[in-house]
């Protein structure tokens, strides 16, 4: 019999059990038996009887030698941005002493644009077969649209009819691989950001300082900057030396995320695409050299229970359990109160480098941060039901003096096309 891949509604392990064939076997062969017995005839009883022990002895046959079968599955990575490709690797190993037929699969998979793979896989012979290649069978594939979050790849449910297709079992075999998908980073220079592009907060920092000699300094490389040419050290070198991408320590940047409630869905194209851009600027900010706090709109935490407010990074520090704390991210409750002002006071005693500000919209508590920001930065990322109030707030905020890009977060690539508005003098 040819196997069927297994659907939704049987994505679940089964004992064993007869098919309709069997059962339409099992009453025929009754129907004919009891003809049989009215009109005297032995040859209507024999086939009844036949047809009633068939499917009666398929299933203790089949209860008796239950397949056993090794899986071993490979993830990798098991640690990958949204939208990475994940490949997986599964290994099917036959124990026993009989063959297993052909039989259809389905590998469970969560936080991707399909629930499971599934196919068809060949026989596999037993364990006492020469051939070590039909011993085994395995299977491949490839996961290109991961969403951020904790993500689970198996276990694997394998359908086992034989081969009168007379009895069916679905068995749950192994166990689920664990994913961390983190939040995709893109480049951001495409913004055309002049405080996010390499060298201005260079200058700035500079200035800052006060002390021009003050800097670290490296030979030059193809491709660098002139404006990066530090020409003091350069005259006392003999050659060409570049300011290192390094800060002083008083220039910190800032970086507000909305985590207000997305209302009562499990996904939201917006959030994830601000979860996205706020760990692209603070990529960019962090190679730059800043310093980056990072804070969320509205109390919230991380499905460990972990809060985002005021959470900073230094400079030199790796960015890997930052990048963490986004993948984990959820937006606040629906009554969850506003830090907005909390976190003005916080730039009031701080506020030293870029401030970037990304969400769907924007309150005007927001709109009011712009003088903390040197420049402010808005990123909004709004589904498109939400565009009339995200050009609402676009412009508040480029009145208020931010520069303001809005991105379309239901277009298939919303990196590809943007709009951006620079404040009003």
């Amino acid at each position: 019999m040819q196997p069927q891949t297994l659907n939704s509604s049987e994505l679940r392990a089964r004992p064993l059990r007869p098919t309709r064939r069997a059962v339409v076997l099992l009453l025929a062969g009754v129907v004919l038996a009891v003809t049989g017995e009215i009109l005297g005839s032995n040859e209507l009883r024999f086939l009844g009887i036949v047809l009633v022990a068939l499917p009666l002895v398929m299933w203790l046959v089949r209860a008796l030698t239950p397949p056993r079968l090794e899986l071993t599955r490979t993830v990798y990575p098991r640690t990958v941005a949204a939208g990475d490709r994940l490949r997986v690797v599964t290994e099917l190993r036959n124990n026993s002493v009989f063959g297993v037929e052909p039989s259809s699969y389905a590998d469970i998979v969560t936080g991707a644009d399909r629930s499971h793979v599934g196919g068809v896989l060949p026989a596999i012979a037993s364990r006492l077969h020469p051939r070590e290649g039909r011993r085994r069978r395995r299977i491949a594939y490839s996961l290109d649209r991961m969403r951020r979050g904790v993500r689970q790849v198996g276990p694997l449910l394998y359908e086992n009819v034989d081969g009168l297709g007379l009895t069916r079992r679905v068995m749950l075999l192994g166990e689920g691989t664990t994913v961390e998908v983190w939040p995709q980073v893109h480049d951001v220079d495409a913004f055309e950001i002049p405080a996010l592009r390499m060298g201005r907060e260079i200058e700035v920092a500079l200035g800052r300082s006060g002390e021009a000699d003050d800097v670290i300094t490296r030979e030059y490389r193809r491709g660098d900057p002139l404006r990066r040419v530090h020409w003091k050290a350069t005259a006392r070198a003999g050659e060409l030396r570049i300011r290192q991408e390094e800060h002083h320590s008083e220039a910190v940047s800032h970086v507000i995320l909305d985590t207000s409630s997305c209302g009562d869905t499990d996904y939201h194209d917006g959030f994830e695409l601000s979860v996205s851009v706020a760990a692209s600027v603070i990529n960019r900010l962090h190679e730059v050299g800043f310093d980056t706090e990072l804070s969320g709109t509205c109390a919230t935490s991380d499905i460990e229970g972990n809060s985002l407010d005021g959470v900073r990074t230094g400079a030199t520090a790796p960015l890997d359990p930052l990048m963490r704390k986004l993948m984990l991210l959820e937006w606040a409750a629906l009554d969850a109160r506003e830090q907005v002002d909390q976190i003005a006071q916080q730039l009031a005693r701080n506020a030293s480098g870029p401030l970037v500000y990304v969400g769907r919209t924007a309150s005007t508590a927001v709109v009011d941060l712009a003088g903390f920001g040197q420049p402010a930065i808005a990123i909004l990322c709004a589904e498109a039901n939400e565009r009339d109030a995200m050009h609402t707030s676009a412009q508040q905020l480029r009145s208020a003096g931010w520069d303001v890009v809005c991105m379309n977060a239901s277009a298939a690539n919303p990196w590809a096309q943007f709009q951006r508005l620079e404040a009003n003098a």
